[in-house]
């Protein structure tokens, strides 16, 4: 079962304290997913439709607990969806406009939604319950935070983003294959919205898979950053032995000084050890700003080697003649 349904089968075993707020999430039932067909004679049909059983139960009990109707369940097989299962409830005559009249919905108006079933804040509550049970979805929250409520009317989703703006959530509206759209992100704006409709245990289990979720991009960007700084090391230290390896093999130890001697002995014996680690390995122990410093000393003269290398015949040819005249100006003198 998704998570979106666990939501519904939640908030369909709820027991509001109040007739109103059963008569308010009927109401949102109704609006969301009901529609009216005209026979002859004037006489009209409710007909409530839903993919999941859970909320045709719900509406077929509040239907008979509210009203004290008798409405008939009856189960669909379609074709087009795949084989699945859809239920309908159906009243017809007196009691459709009994049902139409008690939850505040007037047929040919401009759909909204009704203040009369709203009034209290409870009952908003549970309206707002009542029109998730019967076109709402939210996303596994392993993937994503969405939630949403698939409506044909565009006129009645415009009043459904206004009824949850004055819970102070930003709900979003569009268009889609001439459906209106109510949506919202975010895991603090749709955890608050589980709330509104009473579904605690679905709240908590998205608030639990955003802690998890945030411990895994926690690790792993500690992993990254570890692994990240492992590289760095693993580069300097290449570079390091490198350079040692260079100005060793031109000038010799000898013309590197006792500390730097140490220095360079050790990383070129330990390449893969840290800075701190190399640090306590000398004699005395130096500190990590110690021993990169000498690092830093022994590639500045190792690169100083380099350029002295890349001196052309003419520049060396230059530079012997200007010492040899130093020095015959020295002898001269």
């Amino acid at each position: 079962m998704s998570y979106s349904s666990d939501a519904k089968e939640e908030l369909c075993r709820l027991e509001p304290d109040s007739i109103c707020c059963l008569l308010a999430e009927l109401s949102g039932i109704v609006s969301a997913a009901g529609s009216v067909i005209y026979r002859g004679g004037g006489d009209k049909r409710l007909s409530i439709e839903t993919e999941n059983t859970a909320v045709a139960r719900r509406a077929f009990r509040l239907l008979r607990e509210v009203f004290d109707v008798q409405p008939q369940l009856v189960t669909l097989q379609r074709a087009r969806l795949g084989g699945r299962s859809s239920h309908r409830i159906e009243i017809s005559g007196d009691e459709a406009s009994f049902v139409l009249e008690g939850c505040g919905i007037q047929v040919m108006q401009r759909r909204g939604v009704p203040r009369e079933v709203t009034v209290r804040k409870c009952c908003r509550m549970s309206f707002l319950r009542g029109v998730f049970l019967a076109s709402g979805s939210v996303t596994d929250p392993e993937k994503e935070y969405h939630l949403e409520f698939v409506l044909g009317d565009e006129a009645f989703a415009a009043a459904l983003q206004r009824l949850i703006a004055r819970f102070d959530l930003e709900a979003g509206l569009v268009m889609r294959r001439q459906m209106a759209i109510v949506y919202l992100k975010g895991q603090n704006a749709i955890t608050d919205m589980l709330s509104i409709f009473g579904a605690q245990s679905a709240r908590f289990a998205m608030e639990d898979a955003f802690i998890r979720k945030e411990l895994r991009n926690n690790a792993n960007r500690a992993v990254n950053c570890d692994s990240a700084n492992m590289e760095r090391a693993v580069i300097a230290a290449s570079r390091q032995t490198q350079a040692i390896g260079r100005l060793i093999a031109a000038k010799g130890e000898q013309s590197l000084s006792r500390a730097l001697l140490e220095t360079a002995k050790l990383r070129l014996a330990y390449p893969e050890v840290s800075l701190e680690e190399l640090g306590r390995l000398c004699d005395p122990p130096v500190g990590k700003s110690g021993v990169n410093h000498r690092l830093r000393k022994l590639e500045q003269m190792a690169r100083e080697l380099d350029e002295e290398g890349k001196e052309t015949p003419d520049e060396a040819a230059k530079s012997k003649q200007e010492i040899s005249r130093e020095e015959e100006n020295g002898e001269a003198q």
